[in-house]
């Protein structure tokens, strides 16, 4: 993948579509999948212009998707080239006109502009779509405008699959990205408690930057590893029964599989919500739990074929 960098000039001419991307769920692969056709159609660089943080100071909050996962997942839409941005005063304060005149003409010698019907840009986010076609006339350049993607009556954002899985409803979320959320992070030991009680479990360091964790409790999970798929249960929280400070652990125990993970960077997908975490005042109350959760996740991967893993590897 190439980056250009937030003020470079990129050598050739350029379809763009300009956005957060955030999770690059299916409304923004639309947008996508229609930059490429028209890139392809006029035998120029299809690019997505992003940013490295949300442009808009009152949606300042974790992320879907960190930048490493993000740039990932455009690659693997066939999004090989990246313009990303650096959010200073200069740039917030940069007119509409002077955004289109500068940016996407001056330097990505723009050809056309692929966006979706709620775009805003330029200074206090004066420019909308309309604007954005006016523009286009005066500069020369084609703008394609889709309509908003809606899911079962639902429309596709952002905003709304956060707060999904902000709720621990990642099943409504992962029907709004196209594929299951998930969390890398390196594999690592634990206390070693779950093994005395039966349930040996892996801890995740994930990656923070900002991204959302799942709300606390027990999930159905699938861990990636280098393209292969572990069945799992994850509990993320606090681990009550046993611990009392305020950190927040992603402990997964595996079904299927002893092999040695340690160390190793995975993806964990969440595919459901099981239940919330509880404290118990007895280890054995918490294993009968257990017990059930595992029987659970096992009946879950009889009755669903998972097919909905993003084609984005670790090592990339």
């Amino acid at each position: 993948m190439k980056i250009i960098k937030y003020g470079e000039v990129f050598e050739g001419t350029s379809v763009v579509t300009i956005g957060m991307f955030d999770g690059v769920h299916k409304g923004h692969r639309l947008l996508i999948a229609k930059t490429i056709a028209v890139a392809h159609a006029i035998q120029s660089t299809p690019i997505v212009y992003t940013f490295f943080n949300h442009p808009v100071k009152e949606k300042k909050r974790d992320f879907i998707t960190i930048l490493d996962e993000r740039l990932c997942l455009l690659d693997a839409a066939g999004i090989h080239t990246i313009y990303l941005a650096g959010l200073n005063k200069k740039f917030m304060s940069m007119t509409a006109e002077d955004f289109f005149d500068q940016e996407l003409v001056g330097h990505l010698n723009v050809r056309s502009v692929v966006v979706g019907d709620s775009f805003r840009f330029g200074f206090n986010r004066e420019g909308d779509a309309k604007l954005l076609k006016a523009l286009g006339q005066k500069f020369g350049v084609n703008v394609e405008v889709l309509p908003a993607l809606s899911v079962n009556d639902e429309e596709v954002s952002s905003t709304k699959i956060h707060d999904y899985i902000f709720k621990g409803d990642v099943e409504s979320a992962n029907s709004l990205l196209g594929y299951s959320f998930f969390l890398t992070g390196d594999i690592i030991h634990g206390s070693g408690r779950g093994r005395l009680l039966g349930f040996p479990t892996a801890n995740l360091a994930y990656k923070n930057g900002n991204k959302i964790l799942p709300k606390t409790g027990v999930y159905i999970t699938v861990v990636e590893l280098e393209g292969t798929l572990r069945q799992s249960v994850t509990n993320v929280g606090y681990n009550p029964t046993f611990e009392s400070d305020d950190r927040i652990r992603v402990e997964i125990h595996f079904l299927n599989t002893s092999e040695d993970l340690y160390g190793k960077v995975v993806r964990l997908h969440f595919l459901r919500r099981i239940r919330d975490e509880k404290k118990f005042e007895k280890a054995q109350d918490l294993v009968k739990v257990m017990q059930n959760d595992v029987k659970t996740a096992e009946k879950y991967f009889k009755e669903n074929k998972i097919s909905q893993i993003p084609i984005c590897l670790t090592e990339k």
